[in-house]
């Protein structure tokens, strides 16, 4: 409207000073228009078309930025969808979108180079000295589901054969307090065995989780938590076979792990407790022993553990097989962590239900020869262990959920620095010696045959055996780490102590025999 005023004004302005020259014209002498020119148009008409110029030039300009917002509009959703379209990284791609969908590839291999030498005149097994191992090399997914729902499926392809990992489903809804996790995981055990082997202090758990057996099962748990995450409780059923394992099915684990983590001073403590009962399988009229320890898929138990490394199957300490109809573990944890340090340990106590000469076994839990019963009872065992750890690079353990999580590396080598060095001890005691297996009767005693190799084998069931470590880990960057562990083991009795020391005067189940063993671990995860 500006525009038009002005205009208005200089044709005013044009006209006034016109208006003299044509009235003195005027006044000399009458000029009559001639009859064919075309009438002078007024101002108003000569603004008419200013205007009408302009509103189709506006017309124009707001039909091109309507073209413009459009395009901005589509470039917006593009670059929406690119956003969509690209991963963040976590040691691998992982893809999440607003509505709560997510998906990542997970894995890990872990390397194990190990140095076991033999014991003293034992000679008989091949499998101690020098050996390499692909501890681990597992793939899978995991990833969200809008409402609350999770997964994770791990497929593990070490040494050419092949295992399983988690393979659950879990719902657990945002804003509450509780959750369900369903399918294969573990079963509840102590924080030794539920924490990943990623970030293990060592490179092989406690020796009570393999002695005893703790290991993943099929089953469902419900998950209760507190709302500052300090307190979790944990219940759940699972069964008595793992997801690669039989198709039995009368047998059960019981199992239940609580744990409170309150803030002291400048770090805090972490207290749990745990608990397993585990109903064995039907014996199913068959003798047959275990290969990866308690309880089997018959009612024939055999606790037994390797020398802390996984590069032999050798066990300097074993119960052998006996019949059994469950067990149950009762397990205490404790831990603090303050800024750099780090301490604390684990312990578990095991009260089988043995078999005893005095039961009745039919029907499936029939026996084809007694030699595997318990005359004098209930056999039990221990094991505990306590550690304590450094970071001398300034980090701090990682905690999560009740359990040992990633240590964030405060100078990572790709940006310059040294990566994370921690150092660490521990000592970890088992003690599978127990009366109500030496009295116990083996195939050759219960013929009646009293000879000497009969006395031994019966005084060799068991043992204990004490692990001294020492370890150096360096975490270069957050998802690589490498572990330099010295191994010192000392073992009393067990089956191989006649043979290690055959000159020895003392009974076989005080014969005392020790060895050193040095490994590394190379490990990354994604």
């Amino acid at each position: 409207m500006k525009r038009f005023t002005l205009l208005r004004v200089l044709l005013w302005a044009s006209a006034m000073a016109f208006a003299p020259q044509v009235s003195a014209q005027t006044a000399d002498k009458e000029v009559e228009p001639p009859t064919d020119a075309p009438a002078p148009e007024s101002v108003d008409t000569v603004v008419s078309a200013e205007e009408a110029n302009i509103s189709a030039a506006d017309a124009r300009a707001a039909a091109l930025e309507a073209q413009i917002e459009g395009l901005q509009a589509q470039i917006t959703e593009l670059k929406a969808a690119v956003t969509k379209a690209t991963p963040s990284w976590k040691g691998a791609p992982q893809w999440t979108d607003s509505e709560g969908w997510s998906f990542k590839v997970r894995g890990r291999l872990i390397i194990d180079t190990a140095y076991a030498p033999k014991p003293d005149n034992y000679v008989a097994n091949r499998n101690l000295g020098f050996n390499t191992r692909v501890r681990r090399f597992r793939i899978g997914v995991e990833g969200a589901i809008p409402g609350g729902f999770g997964y994770k499926a791990e497929v593990d392809y070490a040494n050419s054969t092949v295992g399983f990992g988690d393979v659950v489903l879990t719902y657990a809804p945002t804003g509450k307090i509780y959750g369900f996790t369903f399918g294969n995981h573990e079963s509840l055990n102590g924080m030794e065995q539920i924490t990943s082997s990623r970030w293990s202090s060592f490179i092989e758990r406690a020796q009570a989780n393999d002695a005893f057996g703790n290991t993943r099962r099929l089953g469902l748990s419900v998950n209760l938590k507190s709302n500052d995450n300090l307190f979790r409780f944990d219940a759940g059923v699972f069964a008595a076979h793992t997801i690669d394992a039989s198709l039995d099915n009368d047998g059960y684990i019981l199992a239940a792990r609580t744990s409170y983590s309150p803030y002291v001073g400048n770090g805090f403590v972490h207290m749990g407790l745990n608990f397993q009962h585990r109903e064995f399988q039907s014996n199913d009229n068959a003798v047959a022993s275990t290969s990866s320890g308690a309880p089997s898929t018959n009612q024939i138990a055999r606790y037994r553990a390797r020398p802390f490394l996984q590069t032999t199957d050798v066990r300097y300490v074993d119960t052998g097989n006996f019949a059994a109809k469950s067990d149950n573990i009762f397990g205490a944890e404790l831990y603090g962590v303050f800024k750099s340090l780090h301490f604390g340990g684990e312990a578990q106590y095991v009260k089988v239900n043995a078999y005893s000469a005095g039961d009745t076994a039919t029907g499936l839990d029939a026996f084809n020869g007694g030699s595997l019963v318990t005359p004098t009872g209930d056999p039990s065992f221990f094991s505990g262990f306590f550690e304590a750890g450094y970071f001398l690079t300034g980090e701090t353990r990682g905690y999560k959920n009740g359990t040992w999580d990633r240590t964030k590396v405060l100078n990572p080598v790709n940006k310059g620095g040294s990566g994370a060095f921690q150092l660490i001890g521990r000592v970890d005691y088992l003690d599978l010696d127990t009366a109500k297996l030496k009295n116990g009767l083996t195939n050759n005693f219960a013929t009646g045959a009293t000879s000497l190799a009969a006395l031994n084998t019966r005084l060799g069931r068991g043992g204990t055996q004490t692990g001294y470590l020492f370890g150096l880990t360096w975490i270069p960057i957050d998802y690589v780490r490498f572990l330099f562990n010295y191994i010192h083991t000392e073992v009393e009795g067990g089956p191989l102590a006649a043979t290690v020391k055959p000159l020895s005067t003392a009974p076989v189940d005080k014969r005392k025999y020790s060895t050193d063993a040095f490994a590394i671990r190379a490990s990354i995860d994604w």
